[in-house]
């Protein structure tokens, strides 16, 4: 029997900019095909990430990993804490990148990661956190506190347009 190695959620780098861009895929891929097309999760998955995308990742993202003395650690989810956009009211912060690997998925790290990223938002003086979540994420941010406030048309850096919800938390 194979013995259940500890999540641990640590600062990323940019040296985890590939590993991180490789478990959004997988998990785009295992959690989204029932709510959209396949055209549009060809082209939100294709190809690698910006070199900008290094700087977002050493800024602001969280990942979770399963280590294995002698494997080393191994991503299984990320998430990104934005206080410093703009266009968020004072006190607010954005949610975003909450992924998990397809194996993860119904274990407890996505709520890990949204406990981990509310206590971050919480000791970096917020009161409430917003999101765009994806259609089939909705229910889990609802059972995680969140509530819908609407629905909205989610534009990606990448140029990609995708139907969302907007949801909100008092922290």
């Amino acid at each position: 029997m194979q013995r259940e190695t500890e999540l641990k959620i640590i600062k990323a780098t940019a040296e985890d900019t590939q590993a991180i861009w490789n478990l959004r895929v997988a998990s785009i891929l295992a959690g989204c095909p029932s709510h959209y097309p396949d055209e549009l999760l060809a082209s939100w998955t294709e190809g690698q990430p910006s070199a900008g995308f290094s700087e977002v990742v050493a800024g602001h993202f969280y990942i979770a990993c399963r280590s294995e003395r002698s494997q080393g650690s191994l991503v299984v989810g990320s998430v990104m804490l934005d206080c410093d956009n703009t266009e968020l009211l004072p006190g607010e912060g954005q949610l975003e990148a909450v992924f998990v690997a397809p194996s993860e998925m119904g274990r407890g790290t996505g709520l890990a990661l949204v406990t981990f990223a509310e206590a971050l938002a919480r000791n970096k003086g917020l009161k409430r956190l917003r999101l765009e979540s994806t259609l089939n994420a909705i229910d889990f941010y609802r059972r995680c506190g969140f509530g819908e406030e609407r629905m909205a048309n989610y534009q990606s850096p990448r140029g990609i347009s995708l139907d969302c919800c907007i949801m909100y938390k008092n922290l």
